[in-house]
């Protein structure tokens, strides 16, 4: 029940689809006894979650703000975790969606289709779902925090910087040196987004006969990357400062999710630099310090994992789970001992790489010795999980380092509480720590 995994007992009382996967057709009444019966059983659920985190808090598990990028998120980390928690998105649709009736069906079974996609890895406890009851929406009580954290340099500056600044020149005559500049500033929100516009009209142009064909936009050529610095000095910061109500909305969300992480016992996982630079100003000011996941493990372990689909890590690590707990034991104790030694992040991702690529040499020499000894078998059929083209890049997000380390080695945060007992987790077998990965990599190249 913990688990939300009935979810799909409701899909099958209410024949949602067809034996086919084709959506049926959804009736007000059934629409309105299903809502009534989810919103039930997730109260239940809740508190059956609150008991269950409670009762397992070593558990390497993670709370993840609520954002339109968030199931992207989840499938690229979730071979790792032990449990990712999440806003429940049924809950979140059924509450909180707007529109007339009909299109609440349509978007409720297109919910429900993509869940059955994900139904192992919420029946495997990887992903948990929680409503109302333990993660209230409570953004409004952060008006005050997020006014001065939007104004806070350093936090400013983060979010200015994943918004995307363009400029492109707009003839009015022959004379290049008459072109006007149209500006563009696109900021790509937790949830919404916003774009503003503004011409430039260079001083000795403006208030001339130079404008009797009046001003027109050009649509159709390309923009080129603009600096704030630019921006500034075409004395048009008005533009910044209408995206600081959008900076103030993600505020707010992500003060809302370490609210939320406090009650689950949990720490965060953020995947914006801007998200982070709130997080570490915010946790200056307040004792929430411990429910802030500093990354540095996971931002060690990126370059070795790059080129492995997630799924393919998620199947691996279910077939050999002992193998998985061993290796993510070692990759533990391996950054929390190299940080000890030094506080240079080059140094240290030196020093990191360094015992990786010897423990991965030696694991080749011993698999080559002893290849017939060993039978491995690659994958053959992958999970399907969300798929689906995100825009990363205009969000802010470099999917290629999606979790930078949050505070640096030489941060605040050096230490995660959720690992206080994952040294028990290690195996005294002679395996070596990086037979997953190597797994993985194997079958990543076949």
């Amino acid at each position: 029940m913990s688990k939300a995994t009935y979810i799909f007992d409701l899909v099958e009382e209410f024949e949602i689809f067809d034996s086919s996967g084709n959506v049926n057709v959804f009736t007000d009444e059934a629409y309105y006894l299903f809502c009534k019966k989810y919103k039930d059983l997730s109260d239940q659920r809740d508190v059956l979650l609150f008991e269950y985190m409670n009762s397992t808090p070593n558990l390497f598990r993670c709370h993840l703000p609520h954002s339109k990028w968030v199931y992207g998120v989840i499938f690229s980390v979730v071979w790792y975790y032990d449990e990712l928690i999440v806003s429940d998105p049924v809950l979140q649709l059924i509450d909180y969606e707007t529109g007339n009736l009909e299109e609440k069906k349509f978007r409720l079974q297109s919910l429900l289709s993509f869940l059955k996609r994900c139904r192992e890895s919420i029946e495997g406890g990887y992903l948990l779902f929680a409503g109302d009851k333990i993660i209230p929406n409570k953004t409004g009580l952060f008006e005050n925090e997020s006014e001065s954290l939007a104004n806070t340099p350093e936090v400013l500056n983060a979010f200015e910087k994943i918004s995307m600044m363009m400029k492109k020149p707009s003839s009015i005559n022959e004379n290049p040196n008459d072109d006007l500049t149209q500006l563009e500033v696109i900021y790509e929100g937790l949830w919404g987004k916003i774009r503003t516009m503004a011409m430039y009209i260079p001083p000795h142009v403006f208030n001339s006969d130079k404008l009797s064909n009046g001003v027109l936009y050009d649509f159709t050529s390309k923009y080129e990357r603009l600096t704030k610095e630019e921006l500034v000095g075409f004395k048009k910061t008005d533009l910044l400062d209408a995206l600081k109500n959008e900076y103030r909305k993600d505020i707010s969300i992500v003060l809302e999710t370490i609210a939320n992480a406090q009650r689950l016992n949990s720490p965060v996982l953020f995947y914006r630099e801007a998200d982070i630079a709130v997080a570490k100003n915010y946790a200056l000011t307040t004792n929430e310090k411990n429910k802030i996941a500093d990354t540095t493990i996971y931002d060690c372990l990126v370059p070795y994992i790059t080129d492995i689909p997630p799924e393919r890590l998620f199947y691996v690590r279910n077939q050999i789970p002992e193998a998985f707990k061993e290796f993510r034991a070692f990759l533990f104790e391996l950054v929390t001992r190299t940080m000890k030694s030094t506080d240079n992040p080059v140094e240290l991702k030196y020093k990191i790489d360094s015992e990786m690529n010897s423990m991965m040499r030696k694991l080749n020499i011993e698999m080559n010795n002893a290849k017939r000894k060993w039978n491995f078998h690659g994958v053959a059929a992958p999970l399907i999980l969300l798929t689906g083209s995100l825009s990363f890049y205009s969000s802010g997000i470099d999917f290629s380092k999606l979790l930078t380390p949050l505070l640096g080695t030489g941060g605040i945060i050096k230490t995660i509480t959720t690992w206080s007992d994952v040294i028990s987790d290690k195996r005294k077998a002679s395996v070596n720590p990086v037979y997953f990965l190597w797994e993985a990599q194997k079958g990543n190249k076949t």
